[in-house]
């Protein structure tokens, strides 16, 4: 029997609370009602989803030394086996349901293996097979960050959007709060889009890996 049996409605009313009161002393006080309805489901799915890596919970604090935002998130991001960067994420929040996977981050070292990958006629066509599996149940990788193919690859290589990519990640967003999204069901479809993504991912671990350097991209 699953451990997960949705995010209660109570959690939608929660992020709406948030959102109508974001600050410290509030959260504070509603701490309770955040680990019940958020915290407790998400870890409940992290352990019926433990094929795809162990979930460690982000803070819901976020650093406003630097940007202004809101002091609360207004979410719940739920990280699966993240290694090197590369690794599934789940968000609920108001505005939806994301599934995704990949690499989001990346050092230059990690953009020139990918690159690498992507360009040789061993490696690339798996990747292209397994964005085609992700694609086919409804995940859609992000845009490509580059408007040409990077300097040193043919711009017309026939994986040529793939090359313009230094980040790689597939998703699929719910743009409503369905009523599946408080039943098992959640927990079902959240599994298969992972499983559609675990392909790429596996690319990814296989070809890119974690950074060896500490250069950002």
């Amino acid at each position: 029997m699953p451990e997960f049996t949705g995010f209660p409605p109570a959690a939608i009313a929660f992020l709406e609370d948030l959102e109508a009161h974001n600050d410290r002393d509030w959260f504070k006080a509603n701490r309770d009602r955040y680990d019940d309805h958020l915290v407790a489901p998400a870890l409940a799915l992290g352990r019926d989803l433990a094929r795809f890596g162990p979930v460690r919970l982000f803070r819901p604090y976020n650093d406003t030394r630097f940007h202004p935002r809101p002091p609360i998130k207004e979410h719940i991001g739920i990280p699966f086996g993240f290694e090197g960067g590369i690794g599934c994420y789940v968000e609920l929040s108001l505005d939806g349901l994301l599934v995704a996977a990949g690499v989001y981050r990346t050092e230059r070292d990690q953009v020139a293996r990918l690159r690498e990958a992507v360009a040789d006629d061993r490696t690339g066509p798996a990747l292209v097979r397994a964005l085609g599996k992700a694609r086919r149940a409804g995940l859609e990788p992000q845009d490509p960050d580059l408007v040409r193919v990077p300097r040193g690859y043919d711009a017309d290589h026939p994986r040529a959007p793939l090359l313009r990519h230094r980040r790689l990640v597939v998703g699929h967003r719910e743009a409503t709060l369905p009523d599946w999204l408080h039943s098992a069901e959640a927990g079902e479809r959240i599994g298969a889009w992972l499983d559609a993504a675990a392909p790429t991912v596996r690319w990814l671990r296989e070809h890119v890996g974690p950074p060896r350097t500490g250069a950002p991209a």
